[in-house]
């Protein structure tokens, strides 16, 4: 069943779809939003896998991090600007975070996004 889901996942047309939901239906995201610019949008991942888990998501279509642009540097440099932001709204500057971008198998849906994560993931391990 995942593999049918993930070829679905991966069409011409699905794609076409989420790149439409991000660009034009924003305020359809689920999970508390956070925050916006011109070309990116912050939003709590609506299934948090860790006790901060927010996802920043460009409003483009941008398939995945191969994908997108070099030469953009209004993207780096909002993508920045907004993460580093959060980083300091959360007070997480002190308590440590980790930026992740998933890719390929690893990547649930075809549009870019990263997840600003801070804390140990949920249901790991205490460590001693």
């Amino acid at each position: 069943m995942a593999g049918i889901f993930r070829k679905l996942a991966c069409s011409y047309i699905f794609t076409k779809i989420i790149g439409l939901l991000f660009t034009h239906a924003s305020f359809l995201m689920p999970g508390e939003w956070l925050g916006e610019t011109e070309h990116w949008m912050a939003v709590r991942h609506p299934r948090p896998a860790y006790p901060v888990h927010i996802l920043l998501i460009p409003e483009k279509p941008i398939r995945d991090w191969l994908s997108f642009p070099a030469d953009a540097p209004e993207l780096y440099g909002e993508f920045v600007r907004l993460s580093q932001r959060l980083i300091l709204a959360e007070g997480l500057e002190t308590k440590g975070y980790r930026l992740i971008i998933n890719g390929g198998e690893f990547q649930s849906i075809p549009q870019l996004h990263i997840h600003l994560v801070s804390g140990e993931p949920k249901g790991a391990a205490k460590k001693e």
